[in-house]
């Protein structure tokens, strides 16, 4: 079997992408604070439908209030923009700030047609720590988007098939 052509795709995390992120992880906590209020609210004696107003409140400060700390936390821990490569042979990782570039394997976890979710591992650091989570977008690079899911589809490897 064939390996698929080379291809380099740019993909810098873009606002959008953490919003999306920001709102997800503030509506989580939202939820769960919105879940467990009326059972404490019962615990505590008080019943459940007398501070629903109250409840209310404090499950969407709770959600803006980790929206705000998501959105500064993935502002700031964010990689900057990076080029996803495959040369044929091996996915390279390469960072746009001097990093040096970093071979490794290239999953597909999530395709959803615009939009996808690439788990790349590096080959020297292995385990679940060592994974970079891509989310690319065809608006990224519209041009390599077709070569970019062709290689990813049809790039199938062992684990450790990576070379050093």
């Amino acid at each position: 079997m064939r390996a698929p052509p080379p291809v380099e795709f740019a993909c810098a995390p873009g606002r959008t992408g953490r919003a999306a992120l920001s709102a997800l992880v503030g509506l989580a906590a939202a939820v769960l604070v919105a879940w467990g209020l009326p059972y404490a609210a019962a615990q505590w004696g008080n019943p459940p439908d007398a501070s629903t107003l109250f409840q209310g409140g404090l499950a969407v400060a709770v959600a803006v209030m980790t929206s705000g700390a998501s959105w500064q936390m993935l502002r700031r821990f964010d990689g900057g923009e990076r080029t996803l490569r495959w040369d044929g042979q091996d996915w390279v990782l390469a960072c746009a700030d001097g990093r040096p570039d970093l071979r490794g394997d290239a999953a597909l976890m999530l395709d959803l047609g615009p939009w996808m979710l690439v788990r790349f591992v590096p080959a020297a650091a292995r385990g679940a720590r060592a994974a970079r989570w891509l989310a690319l977008t065809v608006t990224q690079d519209a041009a390599r988007w077709a070569a970019l899911r062709g290689a990813l589809w049809n790039w199938r490897a062992g684990r450790g098939d990576v070379r050093r």
